[in-house]
């Protein structure tokens, strides 16, 4: 069943035109609806804007006519199971409930997560009438929405004939029903001479409660079936009214449309700009406040001129649940993703560097698998006009370890305890250049995070990041620090032991250029390939990868899933393994079940590289970029800045 991404609403198509919302001081009454007249039905028109609030929206047609899909027929065939009430989680259903089905992932009203089953199209209306009617005082006390089964009126729940024609609008996710215990289904009858329509119903449910309904396109229950009551006068010797139930009758496009409305017209909505898969921008808003699932942001580098890729500190926080973030192009996109740049765990913060193609604009995208805000700081401009710098890759080298006991070796930092609370610290090395570093953190009293780069540069002062990190996490990430006359310097939010390892270093004339590329899989381990075919790597394994590229050097992510134990990755020269008990650095940390990813920037040996895991874990090589001997695309280094944070939205 599709996990729930929260409530959105995407404008696909048409122009919702946002206004003020409008704010009212008078008290709400009460007084429960007995005898309800209907408003003028909605044209379509109407329905079409999303602006529903003073108009019923019914629409006949059949749900399979209104794009909420072909359920199965129930019944027919196997993998059925009949409850007593309603076929829910049958293997015959496993399919339309995986793609069709969603549940509420935060409290809506008094119903905690995964109370409520609705259409993942639907979700919004129902959710957000909820949510305005408990915020307006009404008390919801049960509410239930998907339920695979017939009406009542077709031989019984149970659908006999087998025919979906015949199914409940909650067999397709739209129709709820809510506090039933106080508003019973009854057939009404004409007494004493008057009209059925003149006699009360009992009902718990206010007008106010009723109008709010019909602002998010629902039709109530209440109103009566077979024709109902329009109001008092309508002539009718028997009503069969069913107050607790609302549903929506329109079409997929009119229920994006009427959540578009309402929510970018709710102050506490958060709306944000995104681009569709046809590669059009699409407004979409929702009250968590959070990007979701399947969204992808466009991100506004303020490139250069000249630019043609940009190096950036990619960062994930406040996750969902277990996810990933992709850098890609903006434009229209067609199949399945099969790279990532950033993978995290619910609850976690994350950050990686990552080297992205951009347009012409200056913009990529960032798409994510789950609910996660995302953050983008720029680091530097690949092609940019000017003076760029070119990749020097050295032997890999520690200059700092907070965890060493005094045997340092040339240009290494000695400490004998963790990075204080709010410390900065120097980082020794040889020269003033710019330098790319691999930075890692073990045992964090977090939530905190690193900056590295010119010690005046770092500190409270500065609002960027380079590596993320909680309690005791095992954390790591590649930094591009910059080059400066006062010397290179690390900072740390909270205590934490500091790793600090030069892969290299940027120079003006010699090193390599970037080649860029779209991001491709070049790695797999949980997939059988010429590379791997086997098991998951034991520990201490090396595998040989061919880049399949004559470059002399490649930017890679790494990443490291379904970790047997705590421990690190490494890549290089397929020589530097050849005593794997002795490996001195590293390029990925990870802890027991940790998914962890990092970039490297790595010298190839004929478009080859190793790459080597001390614990048992998945390995996955994405390649970003190749670095060039030709001198056509090189760095400019500048100063952090922040371009993009999904929680200012």
């Amino acid at each position: 069943m599709i996990r729930s991404l929260l409530i959105s609403a995407a404008v696909l198509g048409s122009t919702v035109v946002v206004t003020a919302p409008t704010t009212t001081t008078q008290a709400l009454d009460d007084t429960p609806w007995t005898l309800p007249s209907t408003p003028p039905r909605c044209t379509t028109t109407e329905a079409d804007s999303g602006d529903v609030g003073h108009c019923l929206l019914v629409d006949y047609h059949d749900p399979v006519e209104n794009g909420w899909g072909q359920p199965p027929a129930p019944g027919v065939g196997d993998g059925w199971s009949w409850n007593g009430y309603r076929y829910n989680g049958s293997p015959a259903l496993e399919q339309w409930e995986a793609e069709r089905i969603t549940e509420n992932t935060e409290t809506v009203a008094t119903l905690t997560p995964g109370r409520l089953e609705t259409h993942v199209e639907a979700q919004a209306l129902f959710e957000g009438f909820l949510r305005e009617i408990a915020a307006k005082g009404y008390r919801v006390r049960d509410a239930s929405g998907y339920g695979f089964r017939c009406t009542s009126g077709n031989g019984g729940w149970s659908c006999p004939s087998g025919d979906p024609d015949d199914l409940s609008n909650h067999a397709w996710g739209l129709a709820i029903d809510m506090n039933a215990g106080t508003n019973p289904i009854r057939n009404y009858t004409s007494q004493n001479g008057a009209t059925a329509c003149q006699t009360p119903m009992v009902t718990d449910m206010p007008k106010w409660l009723i109008e709010t309904a019909e602002k998010w396109g629902l039709y109530w229950g209440g109103y009566g079936w077979n024709s109902g009551c329009a109001d008092t006068s309508t002539q009718r010797t028997s009503v069969y009214r069913d107050p607790p139930h609302f549903e929506f009758r329109g079409t997929v496009e009119q229920a994006r449309a009427i959540a578009a409305f309402n929510l970018g017209n709710d102050p506490d909505s958060t709306c944000f700009v995104t681009i569709d898969d046809d590669g059009e921008e699409a407004d979409v808003c929702n009250w968590s406040g959070r990007p979701e699932a399947d969204w992808r942001l466009p991100i506004d580098t303020g490139a250069p001129g000249g630019a043609t890729a940009v190096m950036v500190n990619l960062t994930a926080t406040e996750a969902a649940g277990p996810g990933f973030l992709t850098t890609e192009d903006c434009g229209p996109r067609t199949g399945e993703r099969t790279t990532s740049a950033l993978t995290f765990a619910a609850g976690d913060s994350r950050a990686v560097m990552a080297v992205v193609p951009i347009d012409d604009d200056g913009r990529f995208c960032v798409y994510r698998s789950t609910d996660v805000h995302s953050i983008v700081d720029v680091l530097g401009y690949i092609g940019a006009d000017g003076e760029p710098l070119w990749f020097e890759p050295t032997t890999p080298a520690r200059l700092t370890d907070s965890r060493t006991d005094g045997n340092c070796q040339p240009l290494q930092e000695c400490r004998t305890g963790p990075v204080p609370d709010g410390s900065v610290q120097a980082v020794p090395t040889d020269d003033e250049r710019p330098r790319i570093a691999n930075l890692a953190v073990v045992g964090g009293t977090g939530p905190g995070f690193l900056q590295a780069g010119a010690c005046d540069g770092v500190g409270d002062g500065a609002t960027f990041s380079n590596l993320n990190y909680l309690d005791d996490a095992a954390r790591s990430n590649l930094a591009l620090i910059a080059g400066s006359d006062v010397g290179s310097c690390v900072y740390a939010l909270t205590e934490a032991h500091v790793l600090v390892d030069e892969l290299g270093a940027l120079d003006s004339e010699v090193g390599y250029g970037w080649a860029l590329e779209q991001p491709r899989r070049v790695l797999d381990t949980r997939e059988c390939s010429d590379l791997w075919c086997d098991e998951r790597p034991e520990a201490h394994t090396v595998i040989e990868v061919d880049l399949g590229t004559e470059a002399p050097g490649a930017a890679i992510a790494i990443t490291a899933t379904e970790t047997a134990a705590p421990g690190f990755v490494t890549v290089g020269s397929c020589d530097a393994f050849d005593d794997v008990e002795a490996v001195p650095t590293s390029n990925l940390n990870h802890l027991e079940g940790q998914t962890a990813t990092n970039l490297a920037l790595v010298d190839l040996d004929d478009g080859r590289l190793c790459i080597y895991t001390l614990a048992a874990a998945q390995l996955i090589i994405d390649v970003q970029a190749e670095l060039t001997a030709e001198h056509d695309a090189g760095l400019t280094p500048v100063t952090p800045s922040r371009v993009h944070d999904s929680r200012d939205a």
